[in-house]
């Protein structure tokens, strides 16, 4: 009988299956998410109910902690091989978010344009895949490359996509327009400048009043919560207060029965050792009487021990002289002397009767 494979456990309580590869040993000995410092960072930056696609045929920790921590719509997850495996992952850890899809490009394209992340991992990223996707991205997504080899950046240029994040054996890429190159004159510039910062002044005047108001109307509503607490405070002060009279007001009340009991208890004890006392008394006087009687019968009880003793002794002997004699005896009559004889007295008994007859 085969023992099934053991659960990964890591920090927040996590279950994952263990593979016995690299990046699995890495999570057992720091019990933490595989890339962790990436995946935290790039949390921070997806818009919520965000859809992603996870390009990696081995590991499933990276869907698991999209779907506990970064509230997502959907991760989609291109796995024929280990279906079963990202199943069970997903089943233990309660994520709904996940959905195994063909490992085919042209299935992709009725919902590659409403992805908002897709992770290249070491043991996917190639030139081919990355030049297919591009034509069907939307302006919104982030592609996320575990790599730091600057070829990606020209590929990926080609797309609009320049590198916004890189750190240690990551690259994050995100959609970037080319600027408009026509020239301005200065005065239009000038103007365009004035307007925006009248516009700003404007906004920034609304924005400050706002800041006013909200500040008298969060004043006012945090003045309203303090008496509504301080109300209910003196309420819930009133209460326990009352509750705690009438809780001493028992207590003196058992206190006062408990010594009533206490004095009735003691009473009855003293008259119980009184009486105990007195039969005492009476216990010893008839044992003094009954002490001869007592002493008699204990020398008559080791008299007859002693008797009883010498006849087991006799007994035994007897028993071990009539086991000696009963076995002579069998010998004797076993011999071949006693049973020709009982031959001869058998055939002498039955010629005297033919003789009689």
């Amino acid at each position: 009988m085969t023992k099934k494979k053991p659960f990964l456990v890591l920090h927040d309580k996590t279950k994952l299956k263990n593979n016995r590869d690299q990046a699995t040993s890495v999570m057992k000995l720091t019990k933490n998410y595989y890339q962790f410092d990436a995946l935290e960072r790039l949390v921070e930056t997806l818009p919520k109910q965000a859809v992603l696609l996870e390009l990696d045929e081995q590991l499933s920790s990276h869907a698991i902690y999209f779907g506990k921590y970064a509230e997502v719509k959907k991760i989609y997850v291109p796995i024929k091989e280990r279906q079963k495996e990202v199943q069970d992952n997903m089943l233990c850890n309660n994520i709904q978010q996940v959905e195994i899809v063909e490992n085919d490009l042209e299935t992709w394209k009725t919902w590659l344009s409403s992805v908002h992340l897709i992770h290249f991992s070491k043991r996917i990223l190639h030139h081919d895949i990355v030049t297919q996707l591009l034509p069907h991205l939307a302006n919104h997504t982030v592609l996320w490359l575990e790599t730091e080899n600057k070829d990606y950046d020209d590929l990926l240029a080609t797309g609009n996509y320049h590198l916004a994040d890189r750190f240690p054996g990551h690259s994050v890429y995100t959609f970037q327009e080319k600027p408009n190159e026509t020239k301005e004159n200065s005065a239009d510039v000038e103007k365009k400048v004035f307007a925006w910062l009248d516009t700003y002044k404007g906004h920034i005047d609304d924005v400050a009043n706002e800041f006013a108001k909200q500040q008298i109307n969060t004043e006012a509503k945090h003045q309203r919560q303090l008496e509504k607490q301080k109300q209910l405070a003196t309420k819930n002060w009133n209460e326990q207060v009352a509750m705690h009279q009438k809780e001493l007001q028992q207590l003196k009340r058992q206190i006062t029965d408990s010594k009533a009991m206490v004095k009735y208890i003691s009473d009855a004890w003293n008259a119980e050792k009184i009486v105990n006392h007195d039969l005492n008394q009476r216990i010893y006087t008839l044992l003094e009487t009954e002490k001869p009687v007592l002493l008699a019968l204990k020398e008559r009880n080791i008299a007859q021990q002693k008797e009883l003793a010498v006849l087991r002794q006799q007994n035994r002997q007897l028993t071990h002289r009539w086991k000696q004699l009963q076995t002579k005896y069998e010998r004797l009559n076993n011999t071949k002397i006693i049973r020709f004889m009982r031959k001869y007295w058998h055939f002498k008994k039955s010629r005297k009767l033919r003789n009689d007859t």
